[in-house]
C-alpha cells in the first residue's frame, strides 16, 4: 500500500475543490452558498496539506490499527503534520486560525440561517482563505491558481454590497444572536493572538474592494473595535481550537477515576471509564480528549470529568450493558476466526 498517496493526484483534487468553491460562490443564484463553499475550501486545504506530506515523502494515514481500516488525516493533523514545510513567507498560525473560523462555520451553520449581511464576513474569511491557498500552492508547487481563474465576472445584485467592517460596527452596537456573537469574539479573539505574536493579520482575514484592486487588514484599529464591542463570547457554537494539550487535556485516565470514585453508587473503575468512553465516543471528540499522532499518549480534558458526573443513573447503567455486548461479540467474532 502506498502510505504517502499520490501528490499529484492530491493536489488536482485540491484545485478542483477550489475551483468548485470559487464557481459555486459567483452563481447568482444558489440557496445553499455559503454552506457548500465552506466545506469546499476546507476540503480542498485537506487535500493541499497531504498533498505537500506526500511530495515530502511523508504518510497521509494514521498508524493502522488492528482489525480496523486505513483512515487518513482529518485536516487538522494533516496541518500540524505539514507545518513545517510551509515556505518562510506563509506563516502557518495566522492560515490555521483562519481555517478554524471556517470550520467552526461549517460545523454550526444552523445557528447562523437567519443573520442578516453575516454573509460579509464568510465572504472576508473565504476570500483570505482562497488567498492563503493561492499563495501556498504557488510557493510550495510553482503552480499559479490565477491562471485557472477568469476574473472577469458581471457582478449582479438587488443592492450594494455591505462592507464587512460596517458590518462588524453595526453587530457590536445592536445586539445580534448569541451565535454572532460568539463568533466575532472568536475572531477578535484570534486577531489578538496574531497581533501580540507579531504575525500578520492579513492572512486572518483581509476585506477585498469589488475591484481586488485594495485590501484592509482586520489587525486595523477600526475593525479591532468593532470586535471587541460584540459583548460576552458565550454562545451556542461548538468551537475547537488548537492550543497545547498539556493545558488544555491535562488528565490521564487514572486521574479521572480518582476524581469520581463513584458515580450513582457504583465504584468508578477503569472498566466504567471504558464503557462510558465507547458509548460516548469521548475519544473521538477533540473537547474531551486529545491522543498523540504516533497513538501512545492519550489525555482528557477537565470538562470529560464534568461530562462524566452529568450522566444518569439510567445514561450509565445503558453504558455498561451496552459495552458488555459489545465485548462479548467481539470475543465471539475473534474466537471464530482462530
Amino acid at each position: 500500500m502506498n502510505y504517502r498517496g499520490s501528490y499529484k493526484k492530491l493536489l488536482g483534487n485540491a484545485k478542483a475543490a477550489i475551483m468548485a468553491a470559487v464557481e459555486i460562490y459567483n452563481k447568482p443564484m444558489f440557496n445553499y452558498r455559503d454552506e457548500c463553499v465552506m466545506i469546499l475550501l476546507l476540503n480542498a486545504w485537506e487535500l493541499l496539506l497531504k498533498a505537500m506530506l506526500s511530495k515530502n515523502g511523508e504518510s497521509v494515514f494514521y498508524r493502522k490499527q488492528r482489525r480496523e481500516p486505513y483512515k487518513t488525516l482529518s485536516r487538522r493533523d494533516a496541518f500540524s503534520r505539514a507545518e513545517r514545510f510551509f515556505p518562510a513567507s506563509i506563516k502557518p498560525l495566522p492560515v490555521q486560525r483562519n481555517l478554524e473560523l471556517l470550520g467552526t462555520y461549517r460545523d454550526n451553520a444552523v445557528h447562523f440561517y437567519n443573520a442578516r449581511d453575516f454573509g460579509v464576513v464568510l465572504h472576508a474569511l473565504a476570500q483570505t482563505c482562497i488567498k492563503n491557498f493561492r499563495d501556498l500552492l504557488f510557493e510550495v508547487f510553482a503552480i499559479r491558481l490565477e491562471d485557472e481563474v477568469s476574473w472577469q465576472l458581471l457582478p449582479l445584485g438587488p443592492r450594494p454590497p455591505v462592507d464587512v467592517v460596517t458590518y462588524i460596527k453595526g453587530a457590536a452596537s445592536v445586539r445580534p444572536s448569541s451565535a454572532i456573537r460568539q463568533f466575532l469574539a472568536e475572531l477578535s479573539r484570534a486577531t489578538d493572538e496574531l497581533k501580540s505574536a507579531n504575525e500578520d493579520t492579513g492572512r486572518l482575514l483581509t476585506v477585498f474592494n469589488v475591484k481586488l484592486e485594495s485590501v484592509k487588514k482586520i489587525g486595523d484599529a477600526d475593525v479591532i473595535i468593532g470586535i471587541q464591542n460584540t459583548g460576552t463570547d458565550t454562545g451556542p457554537l461548538a468551537i475547537i481550537r488548537t492550543q497545547d494539550p498539556n493545558i488544555t487535556h491535562p488528565l490521564r485516565q487514572a486521574e479521572i477515576i480518582g476524581r469520581i470514585d463513584t458515580l450513582h453508587g457504583v465504584k468508578f473503575t477503569s472498566y466504567t471509564f471504558q464503557a462510558i468512553a465507547w458509548k460516548h465516543q469521548l475519544r473521538e471528540k477533540p473537547q474531551y480528549c486529545w491522543r498523540a499522532t504516533e497513538g501512545v499518549l492519550t489525555r482528557y480534558a477537565n470538562d470529560t470529568v464534568a461530562f462524566l458526573k452529568s450522566l444518569t443513573s439510567a445514561d450509565l447503567q445503558a453504558a455498561l450493558t451496552d459495552y458488555r455486548t459489545y465485548l462479548r461479540s467481539r470475543a465471539s467474532r475473534k474466537s471464530s476466526l482462530a
